[in-house]
């Protein structure tokens, strides 16, 4: 008996070891799986898994926040609710069918797919099977949002093609320049020693005059480059904007002494803390435009007014108008207005505006009408 007891004892022993040993087993795998779901509910990726008998097994909030899932609703491949519930978001369902609910969980290949939801965003998906040492036990997938990747590879599309567009009208641009360059100097050229000053000096300034027009093409390619590259910053300093107006009517008349600008301002003098450099290419820019697009001859109105804390510039012309379909693009680089016919220019006038008021913290307004006119309207804040 006595013999009995010592085995029963050391077996209880035994067992009792083996307990111990299976609950520290237990204790880890209750720790990896706590880790695992862990690093699930950390990744940035939503993750489903499927099991061969096709049951979704497990997925990550990730995955439920991503495709908005409401708690109501209970995530199976077998539900009809479920399936239309994903199949309403997407612009292509039978894609996501074909990738997800109707795919074999056992196929041995992996598969990539981007999906676009009806909301415009994105979706990357790659599923491959999952396997427990060699063996298939089910299917993983991986999705991830892609929205801010698509929307920057369209905008680098429209670049692309923005570039393409600004090239290609450019070097129309330059032609006529050049040519008028060119064929002015074969002209010098060939009779500069029979011909008097009187019949060479117009050649000349036809040069001086194409030299110009690169140089101004050139000179506003390069201040848009810097304003959006943000090289340009804004600095407010004290400015006399009637007396600061004033010097821009006249150099403009120097130049263009066909069209008059009539300068209007409640007072004689209205100092403001704006920066300058910036100002002065908004108005010249507004008065060139409104001059070149107008008949020869016509007068184009220049207001300065303020109310409060805004100063409001605005310049009013007689001339073609912008038609309403070209309106909401004339402030993109490079773009002009469908009816400008053969009028030089290089798209960069408008654009080089907005910036610099947007530099401002300013706003921008424009009515036109074909065969009446343009009044452009530009607000700026500003300290007294």
């Amino acid at each position: 008996m006595h013999t009995l007891i010592e085995e029963l004892t050391e077996v209880n022993k035994h067992l009792q070891q083996e307990v111990v040993e299976l609950k520290q087993k237990e204790a880890r795998l209750e720790k990896s799986v706590s880790l695992l779901r862990s690093i699930l509910a950390s990744t940035a990726y939503g993750i489903i898994a499927v099991s061969l008998e096709e049951d979704i097994v497990s997925c990550n909030q990730q995955f439920v926040q991503m495709w908005q899932i409401p708690n109501s609703l209970t995530i199976s491949r077998n539900s009809f609710q479920c399936q239309a519930f994903f199949e309403n978001q997407l612009k292509e369902p039978q894609l996501f069918r074909d990738s997800m609910w109707e795919m074999k969980c056992d196929c041995q290949s992996d598969r990539y797919d981007i999906l676009e939801l009806k909301d415009g965003r994105c979706f990357a998906q790659y599923s491959r099977p999952q396997r427990l040492d060699s063996k298939i036990i089910g299917r993983v997938w991986s999705i991830w949002d892609i929205s801010e990747l698509s929307q920057a590879l369209e905008q680098s599309k429209q670049l692309g093609e923005l570039r393409a567009q600004f090239l290609s009208m450019l070097s129309h641009q330059l032609r006529t320049p050049l040519n008028v360059i060119s064929f002015s100097n074969s002209l010098l050229k060939r009779h500069i020693k029979e011909w008097t000053e009187e019949k060479t000096r117009p050649l000349l300034d036809r040069i001086q005059t194409s030299v110009e027009q690169i140089s101004k093409m050139l000179d506003d390619i390069l201040f848009l480059a810097k304003a959006e590259a943000a090289k340009l910053h804004f600095e407010a300093k004290p400015l006399n904007l009637v007396r600061l107006c004033d010097e821009i009517v006249a150099q403009i008349h120097t130049y263009s002494s066909q069209n008059r600008i009539n300068f209007v301002s409640p007072a004689c003098c209205f100092t403001a803390f704006i920066d300058k450099k910036l100002l002065e290419p908004i108005l010249k820019n507004l008065l060139d435009n409104a001059i070149k697009y107008s008949p020869s001859g016509a007068e184009v109105d220049f207001q300065l007014s303020w109310e409060q804390e805004t100063v409001i510039f605005q310049v009013t012309d007689s001339g073609i108008g912008i038609p309403a379909a070209d309106q909401q693009r004339l402030f993109e680089p490079f773009y002009r207005g469908s009816n400008i016919a053969n009028l030089p220019g290089t798209g960069l006038g408008l654009s080089i505006v907005k910036t610099l008021v947007d530099l401002h913290g300013g706003h921008i307004d424009m009515k036109s009408e074909v065969g009446v006119g343009t009044t452009v309207t530009i607000m700026l804040p500003f300290v007294k």
